[in-house]
């Protein structure tokens, strides 16, 4: 085997058969010559040299370039096997193997996107360019093209041959008998990303170089991450057609105009063939994914598995017969069809502009006793803090731990009270959302304020002890956190556990002791404690 006289290396991320386009165009050889001899030095079968070239055919290249077999790897898709792909059971000496590769899907053996930008500086066409699920340049922040404006077709997209007619940044795909189209991919502009397809991107580069992704707060490995933002985007893509998915996101429209084209698009084998819209389902799965938590991120799922169909069959049959379910997509999609999370794709649906400041921690026992008490089939503070919750939720709150963290309240605290009230009793949607309309129309004041100004009292206790002289005398100095928690409690509407006479949440045991004390005031002392506080002023600011 000769070897060529003038010989290169392949740069780090170039594709192989833009190299060896390049290494023909350095020898004065026609790229047909490169492929006869790779044919010549008994390689066979060259249809997959872009993906797992035979182990001749690198033998081969080595031969006449000098350039070691795993360099000639690095510019192949085989790079990203175990990653982005799987190339289990593909042989590149036998076409038919390839059926067990498309049977996953997303992948083609030919053709490839491309960043004008990029070839414009270096003129090199980049193997990742290949994969579908590489969207945008996230050097330029623009979106990759894939189709050329003057053949309409894909780039690279000649089949029968694996090396275009010459080496540069023009299209080159044949139009017939002795003609090529010559538009300059380099020339054209491209649009600017959308930061969210960027941020995905990143993440998704991050993993093909064999990276830990954070997935639900947790680091995953990089095949799993990228599976499990594969199938979650086919999920969305069978969800996005239902009527009720019109305003989760704004490719539904596109994707639901692409599934028009074809009587039964299958999803899973065959990503939108507009990368913006298959870059735009990707960074919706890919945002879900990326939540700290679990229930972040089955509140942000809970709206598009609302809108699968409601029949006898089981809804999570609907949705397994669409798409993988892998381990995380499992978590994610049982925790979405839970009651508390149903509850708040309600409430996301009926949304008020009731501020936060107006909204109590716990909603006032007069006004739950009223509207709200029939929705429950337990008693205790939490059904009131679940009602308040509820209404942060209208406000606006993206998710429970939100609402708690709007309202003052460890965010922990609201997901398992939303957790623990919805799994219990299960109140109604409608009947619940009727109830939560009457108590905001009833509530008043700033409750904000209400705890600025009674956190300020427990700095001064000058009140308690004039209080205590004037109508209860010989109550004890280490009873003026009572003093304040009865305060908290009924005039700010806030949690036993949150008030500011505590140092820490108290125990089971002063709770008992704080419902003595107020088992033991008097009328007369009650009235007292509340014009107490009455006589307190907003601090001016």
């Amino acid at each position: 085997m000769i070897r060529l006289p003038i010989r290169s290396v392949p740069h780090h991320g170039q594709a192989l058969t833009d190299w060896l386009e390049h290494l023909a165009d350095d020898n004065g050889l026609p790229t047909a010559s490169i492929s006869s001899l790779l044919r010549d030095g008994g390689s066979g079968n060259s249809r997959f040299l872009a993906v797992r070239p035979t182990p001749l055919a690198s033998q081969t290249i080595t031969a006449l370039t000098g350039v070691p077999g795993a360099r000639i790897r690095a510019g192949t898709l085989a790079r990203f096997h175990g990653t982005a792909l799987n190339l289990d059971g593909l042989d590149p000496a036998r076409w038919s193997s390839w059926r067990t590769v498309a049977a996953r899907g997303w992948f083609r053996p030919r053709g490839t996107a491309a960043c004008p930008s990029c070839l414009a500086e270096d003129g090199r066409w980049k193997v990742a360019w290949r994969l579908p699920t590489v969207t945008v340049c996230t050097r330029h922040r623009t979106y990759l093209l894939e189709e050329c404006p003057g053949c309409t077709r894909r780039l690279a997209d000649h089949p029968a041959t694996p090396l275009r007619r010459g080496a540069g940044t023009k299209c080159l795909n044949p139009l017939g008998h002795r003609y090529w189209c010559d538009v300059d991919i380099a020339a054209l502009t491209m649009l600017r990303a959308a930061d969210d397809d960027v941020r995905r991107q990143t993440r998704h580069d991050a993993a093909c170089d064999g990276s830990a992704i954070p997935v639900l707060g947790a680091p995953a490995s990089p095949d799993v991450y990228l599976a499990d933002v594969r199938h979650l985007a086919v999920l969305l893509l069978h969800l996005a057609p239902r009527p009720s998915a019109d305003d989760l996101a704004a490719w539904v429209a596109d994707a639901r105009m692409e599934a028009q084209t074809v009587e039964r698009r299958r999803w899973h084998l065959a990503p939108p063939a507009d990368p913006r819209t298959r870059s735009a389902v990707m960074s919706t799965a890919d945002a879900i994914l990326s939540a700290p938590d679990i229930d972040t991120a089955a509140d942000s799922l809970a709206p598009w598995i609302d809108t699968a169909p409601k029949g006898t069959d089981s809804r999570l049959g609907w949705l397994a017969d669409r798409t993988t379910m892998t381990p995380t997509l499992t978590c994610v999609t049982m925790a979405a069809l839970a009651p508390h999370q149903r509850i708040s794709t309600h409430l996301r649906r009926t949304s008020s502009h009731c501020p936060p400041s107006r909204i109590p921690q716990v909603i006032p026992k007069d006004l739950y006793d009223a509207y709200a008490r029939h929705l429950f089939t337990t008693r205790g503070e939490t059904n009131r803090l679940f009602m308040s919750l509820c209404l942060a939720r209208q406000a606006g709150a993206a998710t429970w731990a939100d609402a708690a963290g709007a309202l003052g309240v460890d965010p922990n605290l609201g997901t398992s009270a939303a957790r623990a009230v919805s799994a219990r009793s299960r109140p109604g949607r409608q009947e619940l959302a009727a109830a939560l309309d009457q108590i905001r129309r009833r509530l008043n004041g700033d409750y904000r304020d209400k705890e600025r100004r009674i956190g300020r009292m427990c700095q001064d206790r000058g009140w308690f002890d004039l209080w205590v002289y004037d109508h209860r005398p010989g109550t004890l100095p280490s009873s003026f956190r009572y003093a304040v928690a009865h305060l908290w409690c009924q005039r700010a509407g806030g949690l036993l556990a949150t008030s500011p006479g505590w140092a820490a949440p108290p125990p089971r045991s002063v709770r008992a002791l704080f419902r003595q004390f107020e088992t033991s005031l008097s009328q007369a002392a009650a009235t007292a404690l509340d014009e107490t506080f009455s006589a307190t002023r907003t601090e001016k600011p």
